[in-house]
């Protein structure tokens, strides 16, 4: 498979190198080479199912726990919990959202959000993704001065941040202490390949072409999560996206970014020139055009928006709560609502009135649906007919009918079905049936610090595991601007980016 480059874009160190200790390394292996994996890295993408707290850096969270500890604090994880969450393995999903509890008891403080924000937002740019929309649950921490209205604009804060350094002409810097700490990384780190990866079918599973009721039922659920603790947050093993070392840069950073809201813009607006700016990927931002506030003299290359996502524990006051708050900071980049959480624990009637809400107050909708073998619920959210919905590993053969017909765009996260053992291998996800039958696609990494991914890899599995040719790699990163919260004109734009580089192919 050739290698796509965008017009002489230079790649970013360590992109296309695996994680020492990707706990999949063995199966990917298997699957592709370097030369595919380049040739996604260097792909305009779009990245439309990510959880903030779940994209977090391993060092970052060390280095926060560090802090504390130089603080005086009390530290609230153990070594062996950091240990669980800073190194891969299969997990199930209640061993999962047991990790997020651990890295909300982490990240308390707004400097800590703002922080893993910026990286985040520098990450999923190194890995050339053009268009980004991260997903958080507000969360009120009184003990720290925390309330939810705090705790979103330390999330936009950094979101700025990251958006301006990217636009700063700060990636010579990047690449030199990535290089430094490529230089440092310990190695001979053993792999934790899964089970679930290593024989398809070793777990018995709920997909849209194979459903076991018993397998998806019988999973128990795990401890319950605080409200707050949507899914939204989350634990990384060891692996770097090629950003990955500003985090010296980032302290004494601090959140003020000076950044104002632009019309038709938010958060990423004012850093974001289109395709003057995202055009040609990887060259830098553009020497012209009107890059607006926060400094760095040109736009980025990523434009990103904020859902705010509604957790399942929470009762139909809080969900509202949820909704009016994104309602309030549409002006600043939140263009949408997700639920998500714990999907053993809430009920569909809790947050039916405000999802309603949330659409007729302009804002896009996306459920996280069919994680688990739920068929009444998975029926009352079909009805409902939201713009996205995630994952749906757990359908019965009825409501896989009503899926399709409904065509209603997915967001699948390969690796995170396959570590969560929600469905048995790469080969046996259900995107391939739903790819050949038409419905709608995104390719997502739902938490790539958790399971040691990035948004390049994800394509090139699904390039390898189900043998596509570069040019629906490309259709793909482009039907995905359609599926997008953006405006009109942001779309407009993201099509002329994709169209640009894959022109120059």
């Amino acid at each position: 498979m050739a290698t796509l480059v965008a017009n002489g874009g230079a790649e970013s160190p360590g992109v296309n190198s695996e994680p020492s200790n990707d706990p999949l390394k063995a199966e990917r292996q298997q699957l592709y080479d370097e030369d595919l994996l380049l040739a996604c890295q260097q792909l305009p993408k779009v990245e439309l199912h990510a959880h903030l707290n779940g994209s977090v850096r391993p060092q970052t969270i060390r280095q926060i726990l560090e802090e504390r500890s130089q603080a005086g604090e009390a530290i609230p994880v153990t070594e062996q919990q950091l240990k669980d969450i800073t190194v891969g393995g299969d997990r199930s999903l209640a061993d999962c959202f047991r990790l997020f509890d651990l890295i909300h008891a982490i990240t308390t403080t707004h400097s800590a959000i703002s922080r893993i924000a910026a990286e985040v937002v520098r990450d999923f740019a190194a890995e050339r993704v053009v268009y980004l929309e991260l997903r958080t649950t507000p969360k009120a921490r009184l003990e720290h001065g925390m309330t939810k209205e705090s705790y979103i604009e330390a999330v936009l804060d950094g979101i700025e941040l990251g958006l301006r350094q990217t636009s700063s002409g700060s990636s010579q810097r990047q690449e030199q202490q990535q290089q430094q700490l490529q230089e440092e990384r310990p190695t001979g780190q053993a792999d934790g390949r899964p089970a679930a990866a290593q024989q398809p079918g070793a777990a018995a599973q709920c997909t849209t072409h194979s459903p076991t009721r018993d397998a998806c039922a019988a999973t128990p659920a795990g401890p319950s999560s605080p409200p707050g603790g949507s899914k939204g947050g989350g634990p990384a093993p060891a692996v770097e996206s090629s950003a990955s070392a500003a985090a010296v840069a980032d302290r004494g950073a601090g959140t003020d970014t000076g950044a104002a809201a632009v019309e038709g813009g938010g958060c990423g607006a004012a850093h974001y020139d289109g395709a003057d700016a995202c055009g040609v990927l990887g060259s830098g931002p553009s020497s012209g055009g009107g890059g607006g506030g926060g400094g760095g003299g040109g736009g980025a290359n990523i434009l990103v928006k904020l859902l705010l996502s509604i957790d399942r524990r929470e009762d139909a006051e809080a969900a509202l709560e949820t909704v009016r708050l994104a309602a309030r900071y549409k002006a600043r980049g939140v263009v949408g609502v997700d639920l998500s959480g714990n999907p053993y624990v809430g009920s569909w009637g809790a947050w039916a009135e405000a999802l309603a809400e949330a659409r007729a107050a302009g804002l896009g909708v996306t459920l996280h649906a069919g994680e688990v073998y739920s068929p009444d619920e998975t029926a009352a959210m079909l009805r409902f007919r939201p713009d996205r919905l995630g994952h749906c590993c757990c359908l019965d053969p009825q409501l896989a009918v009503a899926l399709r017909s409904s065509a209603i765009p997915l967001e699948l996260c390969l690796t995170s079905n396959v570590l969560t053992q929600s469905v048995p291998s790469y080969p046996e996800h259900h995107f391939a049936e739903l790819y050949a039958a038409g419905h709608p696609v995104v390719l997502c990494t739902d938490d790539s610090g958790v399971f040691g991914t990035t948004l390049s890899r994800e394509y090139a599995i699904a390039a390898a595991a189900f043998k596509l040719p570069v040019s629906a790699l490309q259709q793909l990163a482009r039907k995905s601007v359609e599926y997008t919260f953006a405006d009109e004109q942001e779309k407009r734009r993201l099509r002329e980016i994709m169209d640009r580089a894959f022109s120059a192919s």
